[in-house]
């Protein structure tokens, strides 16, 4: 899959949240997983000020973003229910060893 694809861990508050480029494969993994949940019943709740806030999938080369939290996979106005954690587990698992902080590890 072509394309420009990069994943955020958003964790830190004062500094850089951890950032990586995500390979083709993965990226066509991740889309198969999004276009397969159902819809959710809700967006997810508002991310506390401080901790774990999400993650996210850019691709830029169409300015899409995925936000996953707290079991909702948010894209182009669509909540998608992802109680499995299956998109969120794919996401984290394709960063680079050392990047995440332990906790944030699937």
């Amino acid at each position: 899959m072509r394309g420009r694809w990069t994943a955020t861990v958003m964790v830190y508050s004062g500094r850089p949240d951890p950032t990586w480029t995500v390979d083709g494969a993965t990226a066509e993994r991740l889309l198969v997983v999004w276009e397969r949940l159902a819809p959710a019943p809700s967006a997810p709740p508002a991310p506390p000020p401080l901790g774990y806030r999400g993650a996210t999938l850019h691709d830029a080369d169409s300015d899409r973003t995925w936000l996953v939290f707290q079991g909702v996979v948010t894209s182009g106005g669509a909540n998608r229910a992802d109680a499995a954690n299956e998109f969120a587990r794919e996401l984290l698992a394709s960063a680079p060893a050392g990047i995440l902080p332990p906790w944030a590890r699937p």
